[in-house]
């Protein structure tokens, strides 16, 4: 079933489900890569009919490419890639298989530790890189975690309203970069 909008969500069974069940219901066929069937069933079950398609493997596992490149061939390039996965290598590699799409966005999801890491993927000339940062929430005299819902209420908010950088939460406030 060919589309061009195809999207593909790395980690979108778990705290990213809602971006893959958002796209869904915008239109898009969902690539998902996760890797827990009962999640899988969870987010299929929740989302419109032929919309979501699993791809059940680790993002650190081999059959991941050639799982990609099928999905690729099935649907059409992606138009937009949101990933969740300290894995840059595999995130590179699968930049550079969409390589035929026209242009596409890259929103890469970051945990609150990345925002002073210098490593960045080459960004393919076809591509709008946008990151997006995981902080924390003061509550009170004290601090905790983001939810799954508000993390995907903060991408989605980033692929309707799109900026180079987004903060969901707040990052702790270092004055300057470690070294």
């Amino acid at each position: 079933m060919k589309n061009n909008n195809h999207a593909l969500v790395i980690g979108g069974t778990g705290m990213l489900a809602g971006v893959s069940k958002f796209l869904a219901r915008e239109g898009f066929l969902v690539s998902v890569i996760g890797r827990t069937e009962m999640k899988f069933e969870r987010l299929i079950a929740g989302s419109p009919p032929d919309t979501i398609f699993p791809i059940q493997v680790d993002y650190d596992s081999h059959a991941l490419f050639s799982e990609v490149e099928k999905a690729i061939a099935e649907r059409d390039p992606f138009k937009i890639v949101v990933s969740w996965t300290p894995n840059y290598r595999a995130l590179e590699q699968i930049c550079e298989m969409n390589a035929q799409a026209t242009s596409f966005r890259l929103i890469h999801v970051k945990g609150s530790r990345r925002y002073f890491e210098d490593e960045e993927i080459p960004i393919p000339v076809n591509c709008e890189y946008e990151k997006v940062f995981l902080g924390f929430v003061k509550e009170g005299g004290t601090s905790r975690w983001l939810t799954n819902d508000e993390i995907a209420g903060g991408v989605i908010e980033q692929i309707v309203n799109k900026k180079a950088e987004r903060i969901i939460g707040q990052l702790h406030p270092y004055s300057e970069r470690p070294s």
